[in-house]
């Protein structure tokens, strides 16, 4: 089936070419593991990328979706619809690569429903019973799904395969880098318009409203905006849209997180601090050194470099400069998840490789103010990538 074709039933459809290298890719490490199939399962949005990266459909809403993907041949889908059905779906041109569809009426806010999903999985992966069964999104499975699927299948062998599928789905491909420069394009426009909403009278949720708007116009079909506004000497962290109340005054400091995916569905971030009025010495002071912490960071990060190392790095850093450690993930992989590996933390095994799309956004709190820098870099030969953005790394004064 010719892209085109699939394109006339899928808005920003996935090329099968693009498609195929992922499979061809994450079947190479699937020999390598002995694993027989797959199973990939996720149930939300922004942190349901496995399945999107398999299947080209996404997961929302917390309906769970799930993708049994064989080491030969094509896919199955488990998912909403009528009870206990399959049907076969080889000639519908909007599921490439998918032969089956099973479907069951489960919901999460219904616990008896907990195992529905698992006895459609089961009766696809009897046909590997016996063999190596790999676990993608095993953080996101329900425990009752996991257990039944375990019981049904006792002489089968299930392991976590998140570090079969990881490094494929780390590293960009050309269509994939295209993907995330339209993502960049629409959170430009977004923040350009949250940028003009800004003034005094208006509300937090006025200014997230204007840029989601332009977001959704331009093919988003999900992603956050976030934004926070308070006074000078109050740390403002941005909020997400049920607490976005505040009624904006001059002088008031704004923290923005502009998050929505690209039309294509992969996430890139764009973060910003304005000042309505003048900004201050002291601010403008400050936040020239978290540039400094973001440039030094980005300067560690290179092919081969420990992410672990990297994140010792730079907390060595501020302390050296008398500002608090980070404690949350400040650079991460970025694609179909808001954030996925490999993480830029203590914890994280996986080193950095070219072609990477890292977000990198040192924020901490000190002297009165919240200090954050939020841009896109790709791992590159000799290092990063300019900011992806090219959103000037300053305090806007609106």
């Amino acid at each position: 089936m010719a892209v085109g074709e699939r394109s006339e039933h899928v808005r920003w459809a996935t090329p099968e070419y693009e498609l195929d290298r992922r499979w061809r890719e994450v079947r190479a490490n699937m020999a390598e593991h002995g694993i027989d199939a797959l199973l990939i399962h996720n149930h939300v949005d922004s942190l349901g990328g496995y399945v999107k990266y398999f299947s080209d459909l996404s997961a929302s809403g917390g309906y769970p979706l799930s993708v049994i993907f064989p080491a030969e041949g094509p896919m199955a889908l488990v998912m909403h619809g009528p009870h206990g059905q399959e049907r076969d779906v080889s000639g519908d041109p909007s599921l490439y690569g998918v032969e089956r569809v099973l479907t069951t009426w489960s919901f999460s806010s219904a616990s008896y429903t907990a195992e529905y999903d698992a006895e459609q999985i089961v009766r696809v992966l009897r046909e590997h019973a016996g063999g190596r069964i790999g676990l993608v999104g095993l953080a996101q499975m329900p425990y009752r799904l996991v257990a039944h699927v375990k019981e049904e299948l006792p002489d089968t062998t299930f392991l976590d395969a998140a570090d079969v599928v990881d490094p494929v789905k780390a590293i960009k491909s050309p269509y994939e880098r295209e993907a995330i420069a339209r993502s960049v394009a629409l959170q430009v426009a977004a923040f350009e318009a949250a940028l003009e909403a800004i003034e005094p009278g208006r509300t937090e949720w006025d200014v997230s409203a204007a840029a989601q708007a332009v977001a959704r116009e331009g093919g988003s079909e999900h992603g956050p905006i976030m934004v926070g506004a308070g006074p000078p000497g109050e740390p403002v962290i941005f909020k997400p849209p049920r607490n976005q109340t505040r009624v904006l005054q001059r002088g008031d400091r704004l923290t923005i997180l502009v998050e929505p995916a690209g039309p294509d569905g992969i996430y890139s971030e764009l973060g910003r601090t304005i000042v309505i009025g003048s900004a201050d010495e002291d601010l403008l002071a400050e936040h020239e050194f978290a540039v400094q912490a973001w440039r030094h960071c980005a300067t560690a990060i290179r092919p081969g470099a420990s992410a672990r190392g990297v994140a010792a790095d730079y907390n060595a850093f501020l302390r050296e400069h008398g500002r608090p450690e980070e404690k949350r993930v400040h650079c991460h992989g970025q694609g179909y998840d808001i954030v996925e590996r490999p993480l830029v933390r203590s914890d994280e095994p996986m080193e950095l490789a070219e072609g990477m799309l890292l977000a990198l956004h040192p924020m901490y709190v000190h002297r009165g103010a919240v200090l954050w820098v939020c841009d896109n870099v790709f791992v590159e030969a000799g290092g990063v990538s300019p900011p992806l953005h090219g959103v000037e790394q300053k305090v806007f004064e609106v």
